[in-house]
């Protein structure tokens, strides 16, 4: 009797033990849990500070205020509404250990508004590569007809019509799940129609255009390196030379070409007044013993080769920093997008949820590093940036 009494004293004494234990590491997974939303609510307002700043520097700046940079807004745009729409719940379910105690409407509208959102960010980007293609490789057309405000006005807004349309189904009963208490995309027909659409179909078309802009940027670098070599004139570089068949002097030869020049003034009816412009007269002796006279431009053949090379310059430094957005882009949403599928659709793949949750975190921290990367690598952002801090 005493025995039995005794293990009576010591089976109470486990499962009082074990309720401690059970209670401690209960504690301590709340603690962990708030410590995380700790760190994610400060992620949220570096976010909306950072994209804040992107906002009112091109609202500031004029030299910002390109069709580039509008697009840029629209990405900031996108990632200020992660921030403040769908963030807040996602730091919620992590403080409640995922479980959701609101109505499905609620859930229905938070798991739209978050493709919407990935979705306008990706198309955003895929908008902005096909306008460095159009800068770098058609400049004359773009700085005619496509730097107008309308029409970046028409891109912005087929991107958010695109990102709404395919983020929409979800509103509408589209995702259905047997859990009330768990709120995610869990049809997996949406899964791979969102993934596809939303992430890698424009993924693709963002990466071959940019693969395009390198090679021809590459091969005009090679042109303008092959031409200063062999001493072939360049498009936009230098201007041909003004020869003249007789013999006549260099003074009269320059008179002569300034007649010219007012005839042909008169003729076209020419509104704007030309800069006065510095001749060179070149001399040389031919092998059949005549001399070949020849005028060249050479102020303005310096001040076109000069421009050339800083608009070549200035354009292929925007396209490396919009790359580097894109390259950033990639690092940050590509693991979710994997995980996502192989969660939903694989049954021999087992993604814990701890691993899941982080790159869901991870796609939500690009919102936060577009700003850092235009600071270091635009000059015109960072002063911009400086200019709004210092007021």
């Amino acid at each position: 009797m005493f025995s039995s009494a005794e293990q009576v004293w010591n089976e109470s004494d486990r499962l009082g033990w074990d309720s401690e234990r059970n209670e401690s590491s209960g504690e301590s997974g709340q603690d962990e849990r708030n410590y995380y939303a700790m760190l994610y609510s400060l992620l949220i307002l570096g976010i909306v500070f950072g994209n804040v700043l992107v906002c009112l520097a091109v609202l500031r700046e004029r030299s910002l205020q390109t069709t580039t940079n509008y697009l840029v807004v629209s990405l900031a745009v996108a990632d200020l509404l992660v921030a403040s729409l769908v963030m807040p719940w996602a730091v919620y379910l992590e403080v409640v250990g995922g479980a959701w105690l609101f109505s499905r409407l609620y859930c229905n509208v938070f798991v739209t508004l978050d493709v919407m959102m990935c979705t306008a960010s990706i198309l955003n980007l895929c908008a902005i590569s096909i306008d460095r293609y159009t800068a770098v490789v058609m400049p004359v057309l773009y700085n005619t007809t496509h730097r107008s405000r309308k029409r970046v006005f028409v891109m912005i807004a087929t991107v958010w019509v695109l990102a709404f349309t395919v983020s929409c189904p979800l509103l509408f009963g589209f995702n259905t799940t047997d859990d009330p208490m768990v709120c995610s995309i869990s049809n997996p027909d949406f899964v791979i129609y969102s993934s596809v659409v939303s992430f890698y179909l424009p993924f693709i078309v963002t990466l071959l255009v940019y693969i395009r802009i390198y090679v021809f940027l590459r091969m005009r670098r090679k042109r303008i390196t092959f031409g200063q070599a062999s001493g072939k004139v360049q498009p936009g570089s230098t201007l041909p030379h003004l020869q003249v068949k007789d013999h006549a002097s260099c003074g009269r030869t320059e008179l002569d070409l300034e007649q010219e020049r007012g005839k042909e003034e008169a003729e076209e009816n020419s509104q704007s007044e030309r800069a006065p412009v510095r001749m060179s007269c070149e001399v040389k002796d031919l092998s059949n013993g005549r001399t070949h006279t020849s005028l060249q431009s050479m102020a303005l053949s310096h001040i076109n080769s000069s421009r050339f090379r800083s608009m070549h310059a200035r354009e292929k430094k925007a396209t490396q920093m919009l790359a580097i957005v894109l390259g950033v882009f990639l690092i940050c949403w590509l693991p979710f997008f994997v995980t996502h599928i192989l969660n939903t659709h694989c049954r021999t793949c087992y993604v814990p949820p701890g691993l899941y949750s982080a790159f869901t975190w991870l796609g939500y921290v690009n919102s936060a590093l577009n700003p850092i990367i235009y600071t270091t690598f635009n000059i015109e952002f960072r002063r911009a940036f400086i200019k709004i801090l210092s007021c």
